[in-house]
């Protein structure tokens, strides 16, 4: 099944692939599409290193964190506030698990898969990561009147992975959008 979207500028294409198994969709084996998994893995073994420094700053000693305490800029004020746990657990050992499992999601030996479940797997759990994180930014900035640059770098890979991945799971679901101009 395809449509086809025609103007003068350029077309758009949105097909969509029917496989012959279920929980298969076709993947371009294109050099973009091993650049995304390589990106996409790279950037959640980022994450496990910024949320493992910042587990290990929760339960040690949260000054640690190489910030500033004074003014709007202030990791000890972000890390030890009440908005810094959910349902008692640390927004960091949260995060640690998130990037935790998008590292076993987009590693190279389960990015080659092609089945259906685990591209919806990685974005739903980057979407839901992407949720949550424009929570905390809400948190920091509206309830804390604080900023930790540690969980904006947290924030900036998390960003980034929902980006790398968005296209690719497109793809990998059998929905292809191509873009040319005349």
């Amino acid at each position: 099944m395809s449509a086809t979207t025609s103007s003068d500028a350029g077309t758009a294409t949105l097909s969509l692939a029917h496989g012959t198994e279920p929980d298969a969709a076709p993947v371009e084996a294109t050099s973009s599409a091993r650049w995304v998994g390589v990106s996409a893995f790279a950037l959640s073994l980022i994450g496990v290193g910024l949320s493992t420094y910042m587990t290990i700053a929760h339960y040690t000693e949260a000054t640690i964190l190489a910030c500033s305490g004074h003014g709007e800029l202030s990791c000890t004020a972000v890390t030890t506030s009440p908005q810094s746990r959910v349902f008692g657990i640390p927004v960091a050992l949260l995060e640690l698990g998130f990037f935790v499992v998008m590292s076993v999601l987009s590693s190279p030996l389960v990015w080659r898969r092609s089945a259906r479940w685990l591209a919806l797997s990685r974005t739903a759990l980057a979407i839901a990561g992407l949720l949550f994180v424009f929570w905390l930014i809400a948190a920091e900035v509206l309830i804390i009147g604080h900023v930790c640059l540690w969980c904006t770098g947290v924030h900036v890979v998390t960003i980034a992975l929902v980006l790398v991945l968005t296209r690719t799971t497109l793809a990998q679901l059998g929905l292809r959008v191509d873009e040319s101009s005349d």
